[in-house]
């Protein structure tokens, strides 16, 4: 009886310190805790303060865009591509302002249109739930004449068919987005692959182009139809009036800053010979 004893208290002797351990496991939980709200109110503060808009993409640089929408005279030289002035409109399709900007562009693309390029990005709220995916300040006609500019865009053979079809239907401004006809016979007068078209404007690809053409918008920070970018830097507003146009706004000065923008090895227009650099569009400018 008295081995059986001393054994139980070796063995009791050789057990942990059970208050000991418990001791050092609640510390162990208090600590974890703290650390677990530390981490919380870290991720909170980030999201507070992290610069809007929220997203899962980087935000995109003025220059640094993504180039889905742009047009390109060039399709088989890629350095030709990259050469060329990027000309960015944020307007929207049902804006009187972007009708006013897009005319005196025209003038500019038959001269020029062989060292720019063309993005358009549309100002519209992304929202999941709406008929186009974002919300168009002048409604669903909008979003609607905002994704066949896009596609026509995306699926014309060159820079000059395009504009011809943007200025078929600037004039008729009243039926844009409302008259799928005008649309289609838009496309054909301006020479656009009419079946590629369609597609495009009726199925996904056309939604897809105008969430990114939104997003663009937004990464930009700019909210007001008609704004101008040249290679990244505000170049003009039209908003009931231009103004924020440190080169003015006729055509000939569109002109004469993107020949002084181009630093491609192609040759410059002849055009480009009648106009000098001013201190906008030289050196420190474009």
């Amino acid at each position: 009886m008295d081995e059986y004893v001393h054994l139980l208290e070796q063995s009791r002797a050789a057990q942990p310190n059970k208050a000991r351990y418990a001791g050092r496991g609640t510390r162990r939980l208090v600590a974890t805790v703290a650390v677990a709200v530390v981490l919380v109110f870290a991720l909170v503060a980030m999201a507070i303060f992290r610069p809007w808009p929220l997203s899962t993409r980087p935000a995109l640089r003025h220059g640094d865009r993504g180039t889905e929408n742009r047009v390109d005279d060039f399709k088989s030289d890629p350095a030709a591509k990259s050469e060329k002035v990027l000309v960015e409109l944020f307007v929207m399709s049902r804006c009187p302002d972007a009708v006013q900007v897009e005319d005196v562009l025209s003038s500019v693309i038959t001269s020029v249109h062989s060292i720019m390029d063309v993005q358009l990005n549309f100002i519209a709220a992304l929202n999941p739930n709406a008929t186009f995916g974002a919300d168009c300040k002048h409604g669903d006609a909008e979003c609607r004449g905002n994704i066949d500019e896009l596609c026509a865009l995306r699926h014309r053979p060159d820079l000059p068919s395009f504009w011809r079809f943007l200025l078929c239907l600037n004039s008729h401004f009243e039926d844009i987005g409302r008259d799928g006809d005008l649309s289609l016979k838009c496309a054909s007068g301006a020479g656009l692959d009419t079946a590629a078209f369609l597609a495009c404007s009726m199925q996904n690809e056309g939604r897809s182009l105008f969430k990114q053409s939104a997003e663009n918008a937004q990464f930009a920070r700019v909210s007001t139809s008609a704004t101008v970018f040249i290679n990244g830097k505000l170049r003009c507003v039209e908003d009931g009036g231009w103004y924020d146009c440190p080169g003015g706004h006729a055509p000939g000065d569109f002109i004469r800053d993107i020949c002084a923008a181009y630093k491609g090895s192609t040759p410059r227009p002849s055009i480009c010979a009648q106009y000098k650099p001013t201190t906008v569009s030289g050196d420190d400018g474009y």
